[in-house]
Protein backbone atom coordinates (compact mmCIF):
# COMPACT_ATOMS: atom_id res chain seq x y z
CA UNK A 1 0.00 0.00 0.00
CA UNK A 2 1.59 3.20 -1.11
CA UNK A 3 2.24 5.97 1.55
CA UNK A 4 -0.37 8.38 0.24
CA UNK A 5 -2.85 5.59 0.07
CA UNK A 6 -2.20 4.23 3.83
CA UNK A 7 -2.41 7.71 5.35
CA UNK A 8 -6.21 8.92 3.62
CA UNK A 9 -6.74 5.18 4.72
CA UNK A 10 -5.58 5.69 8.50
CA UNK A 11 -7.39 9.35 8.23
CA UNK A 12 -10.74 8.14 7.17
CA UNK A 13 -10.61 4.96 9.38
CA UNK A 14 -10.00 6.99 12.42
CA UNK A 15 -13.34 9.18 11.25
CA UNK A 16 -15.11 5.97 11.19
CA UNK A 17 -13.94 5.09 14.94
CA UNK A 18 -14.64 8.28 16.20
CA UNK A 19 -17.96 8.37 14.76
CA UNK A 20 -18.43 4.88 16.90
CA UNK A 21 -17.54 7.21 19.97
CA UNK A 22 -13.87 5.41 20.41
CA UNK A 23 -10.84 7.89 21.77
CA UNK A 24 -8.28 7.39 18.76
CA UNK A 25 -4.94 8.31 18.44
CA UNK A 26 -2.68 8.11 15.65
CA UNK A 27 0.36 5.47 16.78
CA UNK A 28 3.97 4.87 15.63
CA UNK A 29 5.81 2.37 12.93
CA UNK A 30 4.46 -0.73 12.28
CA UNK A 31 0.66 0.42 13.34
CA UNK A 32 -1.40 3.03 12.19
CA UNK A 33 -3.98 3.74 15.27
CA UNK A 34 -5.27 2.94 18.64
CA UNK A 35 -8.89 3.41 19.87
CA UNK A 36 -10.06 2.80 23.14
CA UNK A 37 -14.20 2.49 23.74
CA UNK A 38 -16.11 1.74 26.81
CA UNK A 39 -16.02 -1.68 26.26
CA UNK A 40 -12.84 -2.80 24.21
CA UNK A 41 -10.02 -1.19 22.75
CA UNK A 42 -8.54 -1.45 19.29
CA UNK A 43 -5.09 -1.24 17.55
CA UNK A 44 -4.97 -0.11 13.67
CA UNK A 45 -3.08 -1.81 10.69
CA UNK A 46 -3.47 -0.44 7.25
CA UNK A 47 -1.09 -2.67 5.04
CA UNK A 48 -0.78 -5.18 1.69
CA UNK A 49 2.32 -6.06 2.85
CA UNK A 50 2.85 -9.96 4.06
CA UNK A 51 5.29 -10.03 6.25
CA UNK A 52 3.72 -7.05 8.24
CA UNK A 53 0.59 -8.33 8.43
CA UNK A 54 1.67 -11.87 9.38
CA UNK A 55 3.61 -10.52 12.82
CA UNK A 56 0.47 -8.11 13.38
CA UNK A 57 -1.75 -11.07 12.86
CA UNK A 58 0.43 -13.61 15.61
CA UNK A 59 1.28 -10.55 17.84
CA UNK A 60 -0.97 -9.92 20.83
CA UNK A 61 -1.67 -6.48 22.18
CA UNK A 62 -2.70 -5.57 25.50
CA UNK A 63 -3.95 -2.12 27.04
CA UNK A 64 -2.75 -2.12 30.74
CA UNK A 65 -5.51 0.09 33.12
CA UNK A 66 -5.11 0.19 36.77
CA UNK A 67 -5.11 -3.99 37.85
CA UNK A 68 -6.59 -4.11 34.63
CA UNK A 69 -5.57 -5.97 31.58
CA UNK A 70 -7.28 -5.71 28.09
CA UNK A 71 -6.39 -7.73 24.78
CA UNK A 72 -7.04 -5.30 21.98
CA UNK A 73 -8.55 -6.24 19.39
CA UNK A 74 -6.82 -6.02 16.02
CA UNK A 75 -8.28 -4.42 12.75
CA UNK A 76 -6.41 -4.92 9.44
CA UNK A 77 -7.40 -2.60 6.68
CA UNK A 78 -5.58 -4.49 3.35
CA UNK A 79 -6.99 -3.45 0.14
CA UNK A 80 -5.28 -5.84 -2.43
CA UNK A 81 -7.21 -9.30 -1.57
CA UNK A 82 -3.98 -11.82 -2.80
CA UNK A 83 -2.73 -10.69 0.35
CA UNK A 84 -2.42 -14.13 2.98
CA UNK A 85 -5.25 -15.07 5.00
CA UNK A 86 -5.22 -14.03 8.90
CA UNK A 87 -6.08 -15.75 12.25
CA UNK A 88 -6.28 -13.27 14.81
CA UNK A 89 -7.64 -10.24 13.18
CA UNK A 90 -10.80 -8.57 11.71
CA UNK A 91 -10.24 -7.68 7.93
CA UNK A 92 -11.53 -5.19 6.26
CA UNK A 93 -10.99 -4.87 2.64
CA UNK A 94 -12.90 -2.31 0.00
CA UNK A 95 -16.53 -3.91 0.64
CA UNK A 96 -15.87 -2.91 4.32
CA UNK A 97 -14.34 0.33 4.11
CA UNK A 98 -17.42 1.59 1.89
CA UNK A 99 -20.08 0.42 4.02
CA UNK A 100 -18.74 2.18 7.58
CA UNK A 101 -17.18 5.46 5.90
CA UNK A 102 -20.90 5.38 4.49
CA UNK A 103 -22.17 4.83 7.93
CA UNK A 104 -19.93 7.17 9.90
CA UNK A 105 -20.79 10.25 7.75
CA UNK A 106 -24.37 9.21 8.08
CA UNK A 107 -24.41 9.33 11.51
CA UNK A 108 -21.82 12.46 11.55
CA UNK A 109 -24.77 14.77 9.83
CA UNK A 110 -27.67 12.82 12.12
CA UNK A 111 -25.60 13.20 15.38
CA UNK A 112 -25.75 9.61 15.93
CA UNK A 113 -23.66 7.50 17.46
CA UNK A 114 -22.02 4.42 14.83
CA UNK A 115 -22.69 0.99 15.59
CA UNK A 116 -19.31 -1.04 14.33
CA UNK A 117 -20.22 -4.91 13.90
CA UNK A 118 -17.09 -6.55 14.07
CA UNK A 119 -18.44 -9.97 13.93
CA UNK A 120 -16.82 -11.10 17.54
CA UNK A 121 -17.17 -11.12 21.16
CA UNK A 122 -15.25 -7.79 23.15
CA UNK A 123 -12.20 -9.36 24.80
CA UNK A 124 -12.83 -10.02 28.20
CA UNK A 125 -11.38 -7.40 30.60
CA UNK A 126 -9.20 -9.66 33.02
CA UNK A 127 -8.48 -8.96 36.90
CA UNK A 128 -7.02 -10.74 39.79
CA UNK A 129 -8.51 -13.85 40.01
CA UNK A 130 -12.19 -14.14 41.72
CA UNK A 131 -12.62 -16.38 44.65
CA UNK A 132 -13.67 -19.88 43.49
CA UNK A 133 -16.06 -19.98 46.10
CA UNK A 134 -17.77 -16.86 45.52
CA UNK A 135 -21.47 -17.31 43.45
CA UNK A 136 -21.12 -15.73 39.85
CA UNK A 137 -22.85 -12.51 39.78
CA UNK A 138 -26.70 -12.26 38.82
CA UNK A 139 -26.77 -10.02 35.12
CA UNK A 140 -28.31 -6.60 35.49
CA UNK A 141 -30.97 -5.52 33.26
CA UNK A 142 -30.26 -5.36 29.39
CA UNK A 143 -28.48 -2.23 28.51
CA UNK A 144 -29.19 0.16 25.47
CA UNK A 145 -27.10 1.63 23.04
CA UNK A 146 -23.74 3.54 24.46
CA UNK A 147 -23.73 7.25 24.04
CA UNK A 148 -22.15 10.18 25.72
CA UNK A 149 -24.92 11.42 28.12
CA UNK A 150 -25.60 13.01 31.21
CA UNK A 151 -26.33 10.33 34.02
CA UNK A 152 -30.26 9.85 34.53
CA UNK A 153 -30.32 10.11 38.24
CA UNK A 154 -34.12 10.32 38.53
CA UNK A 155 -36.03 7.29 38.44
CA UNK A 156 -39.49 6.43 36.87
CA UNK A 157 -40.95 6.91 40.49
CA UNK A 158 -39.63 9.71 41.36
CA UNK A 159 -40.21 11.51 37.90
CA UNK A 160 -44.17 11.12 38.72
CA UNK A 161 -43.81 12.44 42.15
CA UNK A 162 -42.05 15.23 40.79
CA UNK A 163 -44.45 16.04 38.15
CA UNK A 164 -46.78 15.55 40.88
CA UNK A 165 -49.76 13.28 38.01
CA UNK A 166 -50.64 9.57 38.55
CA UNK A 167 -50.05 8.72 35.02
CA UNK A 168 -47.28 6.75 32.89
CA UNK A 169 -43.96 7.95 32.07
CA UNK A 170 -41.37 7.65 29.36
CA UNK A 171 -38.07 8.43 29.20
CA UNK A 172 -36.46 10.09 26.23
CA UNK A 173 -32.54 10.65 25.83
CA UNK A 174 -32.51 14.25 23.80
CA UNK A 175 -29.38 15.12 21.52
CA UNK A 176 -27.55 18.52 22.29
CA UNK A 177 -24.81 20.28 20.57
CA UNK A 178 -21.98 20.25 23.44
CA UNK A 179 -19.59 22.72 22.27
CA UNK A 180 -16.39 24.71 23.61
CA UNK A 181 -15.02 27.70 21.82
CA UNK A 182 -11.51 29.71 21.97
CA UNK A 183 -11.66 33.51 21.00
CA UNK A 184 -8.04 35.19 20.32
CA UNK A 185 -6.22 38.09 19.11
CA UNK A 186 -6.27 42.17 19.91
CA UNK A 187 -6.39 45.10 17.91
CA UNK A 188 -4.85 48.16 18.59
CA UNK A 189 -6.42 52.02 17.99
CA UNK A 190 -4.43 54.84 18.44
CA UNK A 191 -3.19 54.21 22.17
CA UNK A 192 -6.34 51.19 23.15
CA UNK A 193 -5.63 48.05 22.89
CA UNK A 194 -8.54 45.84 22.71
CA UNK A 195 -8.33 42.17 23.46
CA UNK A 196 -10.74 39.53 22.05
CA UNK A 197 -9.36 36.76 24.47
CA UNK A 198 -12.24 34.56 25.59
CA UNK A 199 -13.39 30.60 26.21
CA UNK A 200 -16.83 28.81 27.16
CA UNK A 201 -18.61 26.17 27.09
CA UNK A 202 -22.24 25.39 27.26
CA UNK A 203 -25.01 22.88 25.24
CA UNK A 204 -27.13 23.39 22.66
CA UNK A 205 -30.69 21.63 21.61
CA UNK A 206 -29.86 20.03 18.52
CA UNK A 207 -33.82 20.21 17.92
CA UNK A 208 -35.10 23.29 18.73
CA UNK A 209 -31.97 25.52 19.76
CA UNK A 210 -32.33 26.49 23.01
CA UNK A 211 -28.93 26.55 25.47
CA UNK A 212 -28.08 24.72 28.25
CA UNK A 213 -25.30 24.56 31.31
CA UNK A 214 -23.79 21.35 31.55
CA UNK A 215 -21.50 21.01 34.12
CA UNK A 216 -17.64 20.06 33.51
CA UNK A 217 -17.15 16.24 33.48
CA UNK A 218 -20.79 15.26 33.83
CA UNK A 219 -20.98 13.77 30.65
CA UNK A 220 -20.61 10.01 30.81
CA UNK A 221 -19.81 7.42 27.98
CA UNK A 222 -21.64 4.16 28.17
CA UNK A 223 -24.91 2.59 27.40
CA UNK A 224 -28.54 4.36 28.08
CA UNK A 225 -31.30 2.47 30.40
CA UNK A 226 -32.75 0.23 27.69
CA UNK A 227 -36.16 0.84 26.37
CA UNK A 228 -35.21 4.75 26.38
CA UNK A 229 -36.15 6.39 23.10
CA UNK A 230 -33.39 7.95 21.52
CA UNK A 231 -34.41 11.01 19.35
CA UNK A 232 -32.41 12.34 16.60
CA UNK A 233 -30.91 15.92 16.07
CA UNK A 234 -32.35 18.12 13.36
CA UNK A 235 -29.78 21.24 13.67
CA UNK A 236 -26.58 20.21 11.77
CA UNK A 237 -23.12 20.73 12.99
CA UNK A 238 -21.95 23.69 10.03
CA UNK A 239 -25.29 25.87 11.22
CA UNK A 240 -24.17 25.22 14.77
CA UNK A 241 -21.02 26.77 14.34
CA UNK A 242 -21.92 29.14 12.61
CA UNK A 243 -24.12 30.64 14.57
CA UNK A 244 -21.60 30.37 17.51
CA UNK A 245 -19.43 31.98 15.37
CA UNK A 246 -21.67 34.74 14.76
CA UNK A 247 -23.04 34.74 18.43
CA UNK A 248 -19.56 35.53 19.67
CA UNK A 249 -18.58 38.10 17.63
CA UNK A 250 -21.67 40.03 18.31
CA UNK A 251 -20.78 39.74 21.79
CA UNK A 252 -17.02 40.58 21.60
CA UNK A 253 -17.34 43.93 19.19
CA UNK A 254 -16.86 46.96 20.70
CA UNK A 255 -17.30 49.99 19.88
CA UNK A 256 -13.90 52.36 20.65
CA UNK A 257 -14.22 56.24 21.05
CA UNK A 258 -11.11 57.96 21.30
CA UNK A 259 -10.04 61.83 21.01
CA UNK A 260 -7.17 63.48 19.12
CA UNK A 261 -6.53 67.28 18.14
CA UNK A 262 -5.90 68.74 14.95
CA UNK A 263 -4.68 72.02 14.29
CA UNK A 264 -6.83 73.86 17.03
CA UNK A 265 -9.93 71.48 17.39
CA UNK A 266 -10.65 68.76 19.25
CA UNK A 267 -12.04 65.85 17.14
CA UNK A 268 -13.79 62.27 19.05
CA UNK A 269 -14.01 59.30 16.80
CA UNK A 270 -15.83 55.97 17.15
CA UNK A 271 -14.21 52.87 15.54
CA UNK A 272 -16.46 49.29 15.71
CA UNK A 273 -13.69 46.81 16.06
CA UNK A 274 -14.64 43.18 15.64
CA UNK A 275 -12.64 39.43 16.05
CA UNK A 276 -11.24 37.86 13.18
CA UNK A 277 -13.58 34.98 12.53
CA UNK A 278 -10.81 32.83 11.91
CA UNK A 279 -9.34 33.13 15.43
CA UNK A 280 -12.24 31.63 16.77
CA UNK A 281 -12.07 27.79 17.53
CA UNK A 282 -15.41 25.91 17.76
CA UNK A 283 -15.26 22.40 19.21
CA UNK A 284 -18.61 20.40 18.81
CA UNK A 285 -19.98 17.15 20.15
CA UNK A 286 -23.17 15.51 20.16
CA UNK A 287 -24.42 14.37 23.88
CA UNK A 288 -27.68 13.04 24.97
CA UNK A 289 -29.51 14.49 28.13
CA UNK A 290 -32.28 12.31 29.58
CA UNK A 291 -35.72 13.54 29.81
CA UNK A 292 -38.99 11.87 31.50
CA UNK A 293 -42.40 12.40 30.01
CA UNK A 294 -44.96 12.33 32.26
CA UNK A 295 -48.60 12.25 31.45
CA UNK A 296 -51.70 12.05 33.38
CA UNK A 297 -54.57 12.86 31.87
CA UNK A 298 -54.11 15.59 28.88
CA UNK A 299 -51.62 17.26 31.06
CA UNK A 300 -48.02 16.28 30.08
CA UNK A 301 -44.76 17.41 32.38
CA UNK A 302 -41.37 17.27 30.99
CA UNK A 303 -38.49 16.48 33.78
CA UNK A 304 -35.09 16.63 33.60
CA UNK A 305 -33.98 13.12 33.77
CA UNK A 306 -30.06 14.68 35.41
CA UNK A 307 -31.55 16.88 37.63
CA UNK A 308 -35.01 16.62 38.37
CA UNK A 309 -35.96 19.89 37.13
CA UNK A 310 -39.43 20.66 36.25
CA UNK A 311 -38.68 21.89 32.77
CA UNK A 312 -40.45 25.00 31.49
CA UNK A 313 -39.98 25.18 27.74
CA UNK A 314 -40.10 21.41 25.92
CA UNK A 315 -37.37 20.02 24.75
CA UNK A 316 -38.61 18.78 21.20
CA UNK A 317 -41.16 20.62 19.18
CA UNK A 318 -43.47 17.89 19.61
CA UNK A 319 -44.67 18.61 23.26
CA UNK A 320 -46.89 21.06 24.30
CA UNK A 321 -46.95 21.44 28.06
CA UNK A 322 -49.91 22.43 30.11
Amino acid sequence: MERGTREKARNVLKRILVAASYDVEEVGEPLDLSAIGSEDALVVLCSDDPETIKSFDSMTYRLRTGDDDVVCRKLLFALDPAVLQTEDCIRWGADEFVRYAGRAMLAEVLGQNLILDFGEPAPVIRSDPADPASPPEAEGPEAGPDLPHLPAQVTEKRACGIAGLHGSAKCRFIPYWSYHYVSTGEREVKDRLVSFDSEASGAINAINGLKMEIPPGAVERGPVPFGSEISSARLVREDVEEQLVRDVIDRLTQRVRFRYEKGDAIFYEEKTLKPDRNNIKVDLEIIYVPVWQVRGGSKIVEINGSTGEILSMPMDEGVELL
